[in-house]
């Protein structure tokens, strides 16, 4: 039984990777497979980024999903009373810039 080939023209557009054909023909060359896991693990070490997944209860889930919810509402609640502050400043001062062209 015969593979299928997965060849696609390069010529549409930059995708990176060079518009190498080899990306697209399944024939990989890692060239750089073992100085990305030689950057992977000095950085690692270097920032100290040991992260954990680990799988959160419902009430997790919960508290966090509130935690943005609460931090949306906060950002929503300032950009409403900037926003009226404004119009109020603009109104007053058109309206100050009216009573001195009319006097």
């Amino acid at each position: 039984m015969k593979r299928t080939k997965r060849r696609h023209n390069t010529g549409f557009g930059y995708i990176g990777s060079g518009n190498q054909a080899s990306v697209f023909n399944q024939n990989p060359k890692a060239v750089f497979s073992n100085i990305k896991n030689q950057l992977n693990t000095v950085s690692h070490k270097q920032f100290k980024t040991n992260f954990s997944a680990s799988l959160l209860s419902k009430a997790e889930k919960q508290q966090i999903k509130n935690k943005i919810r609460k931090q949306a509402k906060q950002k929503n609640i300032i950009v409403a009373f900037l926003t009226a502050f404004f119009l109020i400043l603009i109104v007053v001062l058109a309206i100050a810039m009216l009573r001195g062209l009319l006097s």
